[in-house]
């Protein structure tokens, strides 16, 4: 059942059916993903700090239920903003706790694939773990992830090694390199993220520094 709501997902055809899918996904989102040992929110908090620091100013693009932002917050980066766009995942993430207080300090319903609602350079670093694939964002809106990144600061995001090329993830990032928009700093090792029928899927964290 897991697989197959994960296919569900992957084959949505637009930016709405995907929310209306997710709208559905939500109250069961972290249970089915545990049962797929789903660790790319790990993988991918990890990275983000490790090149952001403690007391960062911090977006998560995408951030479904929380899962980025809980590993994050136990890193005590300094705030944390959740960007995403279904109401009920956002509902989700609004109920996680941290120490007194919730997970995030702010929630922001939106589209990646729309200029983000944030001032430039507002954040030190953007962290994007499972949106990048089948059926979800597309190329275009990396982007828009490195506007609102500081000249310095960093952009992580998560990638299937059967996606990245075949959708166009990897030229994307390469034109914005050439361009002198970011350049990358980290490709981890290739390691199974996620479990899809009793396979490990091959995924990896690529983090890009945003150039002034």
């Amino acid at each position: 059942m897991d697989d197959d709501r994960l296919q569900w997902i992957y084959s949505a055809t637009s930016p709405t059916e995907l929310r209306e899918r997710y709208e559905v996904w939500a109250a069961e989102y972290d249970s089915d993903l545990d049962g797929m040992q789903w660790l790319a929110p790990l993988a991918g908090a990890q990275r983000c700090h490790h090149f952001a620091g403690p007391d960062a100013a911090v977006l998560d693009a995408g951030c479904g239920t929380g899962l980025v932002g809980t590993h994050l917050r136990a890193a005590s980066v300094g705030s944390l903003v959740g960007f995403d766009l279904s109401p009920a995942m956002l509902q989700q993430a609004a109920t996680r706790r941290w120490s007194c207080g919730g997970v995030y300090d702010h929630l922001v319903l939106g589209s990646l694939l729309e200029p983000l609602p944030f001032a430039a350079a507002s954040f030190d670093a953007v962290v994007s773990v499972g949106v990048f694939t089948i059926g979800h964002v597309g190329p275009v809106a990396l982007r828009g992830l490195t506007a609102v990144v500081r000249p310095g600061g960093h952009v992580s995001v998560t990638f299937r090694d059967d996606s990245v090329g075949p959708l166009g993830y990897e030229a994307e990032a390469e034109r914005l390199q050439l361009e002198g928009v970011w350049r990358l700093v980290e490709r981890t090792e290739a390691a199974p993220l996620i479990t899809e029928g009793g396979v490990g899927a091959p995924m990896r964290v690529w983090t890009w520094q945003v150039l002034g």
